[in-house]
């Protein structure tokens, strides 16, 4: 799911643009009205083609292609089914706006459906005589493996694999499914197999890169289950076939001294 962004990160953005972060209270172009409408739209009618064509250039480069710019939503089942523009802030060349939405996507502990009411922001710059669209904090593809691996009765699933720029992120269920309960550290020593170089898991004290159950740790009783993410770092975006095998380490059952791992994998993600 959409994750909500800061306002830090929106201001860091606006700069990076070299656009001033000053609101005013003009009434934003029309242009850029019809072009954050018609991205919406395209993306309730799940015409990925349309939605991609209206993004802006530094966007459409990070995706890639619309493959995995597509990846995002079709991985979640993520669909909007309404909105409406709920306002619009004007920073002269770029328009912020806020969506309201409604939406259903695949809820991770369930693997059912869901629905909710969001709010999301869209960002509409002016490039090159045009209104193009640009939204926040978004993986440049994502996968939907659904494997699930196990070691003594302990299972993790990954659900999900994001990529961003710089660290794959990795969305996962860790299942008690023994009689006896069990502390899990899935940031201790869990890595990510990529291509032959192993990865450790990203383990510091900042979320929400980090998951903070996670980062704390698991204590699962008898049958018990907990959802969360694991990152991992990367140092160059690489759009190509992968085999990805994910260790989750270390485990332990209460009254042992041995601790063990479980593997997931081999994750075959083909490119899109």
């Amino acid at each position: 799911m959409k994750r909500a962004r800061s306002i830090g990160i929106i201001i860091l953005t606006l700069c990076m643009l070299g656009a001033t972060p000053a609101p005013t209270t003009e009434k934003p172009d029309k242009g850029a009205v019809d072009a954050v409408n018609a991205y919406i739209n395209a993306l309730v009618k799940h015409d990925y083609n349309a939605a991609f064509a209206l993004l802006a250039s530094g966007q459409q480069s990070y995706f890639g292609n619309v493959e995995n710019f597509a990846s995002n939503m079709q991985s979640t089942q993520y669909t909007i089914h309404k909105f409406s523009l709920i306002s619009a802030l004007s920073h002269g060349e770029i328009v912020e706006f806020t969506s309201q939405e409604d939406v259903t996507f695949l809820d991770v502990n369930t693997r059912h459906p869901i629905s909710a009411t969001v709010k999301d922001p869209y960002f509409v710059l002016h490039e090159n005589g045009s209104w193009r669209v640009k939204q926040l904090y978004q993986p440049w593809k994502s996968y939907a493996p659904e494997i699930t691996g196990s070691a003594q009765g302990i299972t993790v699933t990954v659900h999900r694999v994001q990529f961003f720029d710089k660290r794959v992120q990795v969305d996962c269920t860790v299942l008690n499914g023994t009689s006896t309960p069990v502390q899990v550290l899935p940031l201790g020593k869990s890595v990510l197999d990529v291509g032959g170089a192993k990865i450790p898991a990203l383990n510091s004290a900042t979320f929400p890169l980090n998951n903070v159950a996670f980062f704390e740790g698991l204590r699962l009783m008898p049958k018990q289950q907990t959802s969360g993410y694991i990152n991992f770092p990367v140092a160059q975006k690489t759009d190509e076939n992968q085999t990805l095998t994910l260790t989750v380490a270390p485990a332990i059952f209460d009254g042992e001294e041995q601790t063990f791992a479980i593997v997931v994998g081999p994750i075959r993600l083909n490119k899109m």
